[in-house]
């Protein structure tokens, strides 16, 4: 199959799954953030960005040292599997130690502290769901985590709104959000005896210290990443109000939960470009090219949306009595999408190239450049608008500028060209034209959600007259289209005879 077929298949299966997935967890976010209030939902969210600092340790970095070894050997899952679980178990218990003990030390507040404790086990949870789900990416076959994905949060959601009326404590909240992760996991770890790997003659099992000694820089890598993401949360707890971490958490978790899609993306790419650049650069540079003017495609429109229509989206999710301050944050926030999305899909080829020690040090630097930037950014932002959310927004989106530059010139010379420069430029100009329908629409009294779709189809329509869709997604969503409908004789309605007529999906179509 096409290498970025393949991509858009299981990005597809990914992405339809995700969809509900994303909606069941911003209604939740919503649900909770207006039971709680800003200040019970800044210590949820502060509590649960603490968790997620030390749960990204949990891996290890297995599941992706797990992914590129499976993707090239099916018959090794089960030696990886088994023995980078043991090895999970047994840091997870010294990281839950760690973390109750680095919230006691960091002086947070008694109900701060209560919520670590619960939100703690998210550590073994997550671990052991990412650990699945890289067995299954491995197979390029993304439905079982999808699936997962979308009934515990679907769980989640079922079982906080009765919660919350009979006890509206973040307590609770927290205790659902452990449920959710402990059914994903169990979801996979039913379904991952299907995979084709455990039917194949098992291969050596790889040697412990080779194995903690691959993980490393992916451990590396992603500890340092989550702090970079996650440290201004912290350093917005004790630089400024309870409050104000609700203000940017709400506006945070609304775009976060957009970034699921370079997330399944990445997901469904990883594995696809680990096996093209072993088979050869050229191959491996035309997918990626490919992918990226995809994900350029996307960002740019929803960008456009969030920045414009970023009061109306505060209002009609949290409320502007409470939540105002969240949409300078917003809009900020806005801004970086495009560039988050890139640095997600650049990253992920940095990683299938081997060359996760460079993306190490890029890291290492920014976290150096992101702490000093909120230091400054979180102190003049509150003392000069009450807000220091805003401060934190922006050296965030300094941080990603820093990130892009450096892995575009991390990657191999040639992997991208100026045909990718052209795109961006062409997505940019497409994207003004959807601001200035958005504007327009809102001026004249269209409501929000009207003015939205209008502008989409305004953007919609450019892209396709522009051809800025690489053509393999086009022929592969007009033969996805052409074999779902019915075949129809000209001038006559279609009947149940020619929808049984209509050739069904090969068995191969749903392998991933």
């Amino acid at each position: 199959m096409n290498p970025f077929a393949s991509i858009l298949r299981n990005w597809s299966i990914l992405g339809g799954a995700q969809v509900l997935a994303s909606l069941a967890a911003m209604v939740f976010m919503v649900i909770v953030s207006r039971g709680l209030g800003d200040v019970e939902f800044g210590r949820l969210y502060l509590a649960f960005t603490l968790a997620s600092i030390v749960a990204v340790l949990g891996d290890a970095g297995l599941s992706q040292v797990l992914t590129r070894a499976v993707a090239r050997d099916h018959a090794s899952l089960a030696a990886y599997l088994a023995r980078s679980a043991l090895l999970i178990a047994a840091l997870a218990a010294a990281l839950y130690a760690i973390l109750v003990g680095a919230a006691r030390a960091l002086g947070f507040t008694p109900e701060v502290n209560a919520l670590v404790l619960v939100l703690g086990v998210l550590i073994v949870t997550e671990s052991l769901g990412q650990l699945l789900a890289g067995a299954f990416q491995a197979h390029e076959r993304m439905m079982v985590p999808a699936l997962a994905r979308v009934g515990s949060n679907v769980v989640t959601l079922a079982v906080v709104i009765p919660l919350l009326l009979v006890w509206p404590s973040a307590l609770a909240v927290a205790g659902v959000l452990v449920l959710g992760s402990a059914l994903r996991v169990a979801i996979q770890g039913l379904s991952v005896g299907g995979l084709e790997g455990f039917r194949l003659a098992p291969a050596p099992p790889p040697p412990w210290r080779g194995l903690l000694r691959a993980g490393v820089p992916f451990l590396a890598v992603q500890g340092l990443g989550v702090f970079v993401v996650r440290i201004d949360v912290v350093m917005l707890g004790r630089l400024a109000s309870e409050a104000a971490v609700g203000w940017y958490g709400a506006a945070s978790r609304a775009v976060e939960a957009l970034y699921v899609v370079p997330i399944m993306l990445t997901s469904a790419t990883f594995p696809v470009l680990s096996r093209l650049w072993s088979e050869g650069p050229g191959i491996f540079a035309t997918t990626l090219r490919k992918t990226l003017n995809v994900v350029l495609v996307i960002s740019v429109p929803v960008a456009v949306t969030l920045f414009v229509l970023a009061q109306d989206i505060v209002s009609f999710l949290f409320t502007l009595a409470a939540f105002a301050p969240a949409v300078p944050i917003l809009r900020i926030q806005a801004v970086t999408v495009p560039l988050v999305f890139v640095d997600y899909l650049l990253v992920c080829a940095l990683m299938a190239i081997g060359r996760e020690r460079t993306w190490l040090a890029i890291v290492v630097g920014a976290c150096f450049l992101d702490p000093a930037l909120d230091w400054v950014l979180i102190g003049a932002a509150d003392a000069a608008y009450g807000n220091g959310g805003i401060g934190a927004a922006l050296a965030t989106m300094l941080t990603e500028v820093f990130l892009f530059a450096c892995v575009l010139r991390a990657l191999p010379s040639g992997v991208l060209d100026a045909s990718s420069l052209r795109v961006a430029a062409r997505v940019a100009v497409v994207g003004s034209l959807q601001g200035a329908a958005l504007v327009t629409a809102r001026v004249a009294g269209v409501p929000w959600l009207a003015a939205a779709v209008l502008a989409g189809c305004v953007y919609v329509l450019a892209v396709i007259r522009l051809r800025l869709l690489p053509s393999d997604l086009v022929s592969w969503l007009g033969e996805l289209i052409e074999r779902r409908a019915p075949r129809l004789v000209p001038g006559r309605m279609p009947t149940g005879a020619d929808v049984a007529a209509t050739p069904a999906k090969p068995p191969s179509a749903d392998a991933a």
